[in-house]
């Protein structure tokens, strides 16, 4: 199994490579077609000016936004002579509430989404992952600064709580965890009434056995304030590569969202980690 569509956003020039870089290097080990979105932002808010002056500043800060993804589409297009991947970029500029719209119709098709790590250097980063998560409904690879594509072998760490979220992470790493050397199922303190109480994770290394995955089971005491923060100390432990987790198991509200595992997981991983729900 393999990815066939991979799929990075450009919003900046000044924007760390990593995500762009990484998705290369998986379309190329794939075999998959690479799609590059350029995607400019115009962030002017109407109801705010004079009369008359909203139509002012939509349209400078329309032209600015534009001219930076013509800048972009430049640099794009120098990044990717010579490569060898099948590619292709469609580019656009959008006002900021169309985004999430916009990305969800472009981004629906791909079977992965690669982007740098939110909570870095862009600022749209995190906007960026969320609607890819909640309204295109596809798995994210993301990306820290200073890290690669996760390599063909190698160790890679799930989080697993018997959870839909978790499952459909599981599900949509498997291109990726049928070509590791191991996945180590990590299972923080399980509750003493689950399903699967007398075999935690069972079932999920069956299933990974079953996709030619060898596996370990590896249940956790509970000791930070945040499951995120378990997992990134065992991921350092194992020496895993990549982690694989669900996302947003609670309230979309935005308070909700970025809370939790899953913040702390964006926040401070130094990674990659591929999350979906």
């Amino acid at each position: 199994m393999t990815y066939k569509i991979i799929a990075t956003i450009l919003t900046d020039t000044d924007q760390s490579t990593e995500g762009l870089d990484a998705a290369i290097s998986m379309a190329d080990r794939m075999d998959a077609h690479l799609d590059i979105y350029v995607v400019t932002i115009s962030h002017t808010e109407t109801n705010t000016y004079y009369m008359g002056a909203e139509a002012v500043m939509i349209a400078e800060q329309t032209r600015d936004a534009m001219a930076q993804r013509d800048k972009i589409e430049i640099w794009l297009k120098d990044r990717m002579h010579g490569e060898m991947v099948r590619w292709s970029m469609q580019a656009a500029t959008v006002q900021g509430p169309a985004l999430t719209d916009y990305l969800a119709r472009k981004l629906r098709f791909s079977d992965l989404v690669v982007l740098p790590r939110p909570y870095q250097d862009n600022p749209e980063a995190a906007t960026l992952v969320e609607a890819c998560l909640f309204t295109a409904e596809r798995p994210v690879l993301m990306i820290p600064k200073g890290c690669k594509a996760p390599d063909a072998g190698g160790h890679v760490l799930m989080g697993w709580n018997d959870g839909a979220e978790a499952l459909a992470a599981a599900r949509a790493a498997l291109p990726i965890l049928e070509q590791a050397e191991v996945a180590d199922i990590c299972i923080i303190d399980p509750p003493v009434h689950a399903a699967d109480r007398s075999d935690p994770g069972g079932a999920m290394a069956q299933y990974l056995m079953r996709h030619g995955t060898k596996s370990e089971v590896a249940v956790l005491a509970k000791t930070e304030p945040h499951v995120g923060d378990i997992l990134l100390r065992r991921a350092k432990e194992v020496g895993a590569q990549m982690i694989v987790s669900g996302a947003y198991g609670h309230s979309r509200l935005r308070e909700a969202v970025f809370g939790g595992a899953t913040r702390s997981l964006l926040e401070m991983a130094d990674r990659p980690i591929l999350m979906s729900r």
